[in-house]
């Protein structure tokens, strides 16, 4: 058995072969992609519980909601003081004797003066 190529079969056969690659190229790439994001074991593992029925909705205990309403008030206690001392901060605090020492600086966009 012999095998006879001409220059006309290595133009298909280099068709053939660019398609095939092309195809095998986008499943790999498609693969890769669906890998990164599909989500964690751990949420679709929670997904198919759920679906099953085998995981009830956490129930509020009144306790728990009572402690996370402290906490909140703490934190917007704790918010206000952070609040207050910026303010303080971006508002400086001279009396008249000092206001002479406050002057312009000349050009703002070289950062020198004049």
């Amino acid at each position: 058995m012999t095998f006879s190529i001409n220059p006309d079969n290595v133009g298909d056969i280099v068709a053939v072969a660019s398609i095939v690659g092309t195809i095998v190229s986008i499943l790999v790439v498609s693969l890769i992609v669906y890998l990164l994001v599909r989500p964690p074991r751990h949420v679709r593992q929670r997904r198919k519980a759920e679906k099953r029925g085998e995981i009830r909705p956490l129930e509020n205990d009144p306790y728990e909601v009572e402690q996370l309403w402290r906490m909140v008030d703490r934190m917007e206690e704790r918010l206000s003081v952070v609040e207050r001392a910026v303010d303080e901060q971006q508002t400086p605090r001279l009396g008249r004797e000092h206001e002479e020492i406050i002057e312009p600086v000349g050009d703002r966009e070289s950062g020198r003066t004049k």
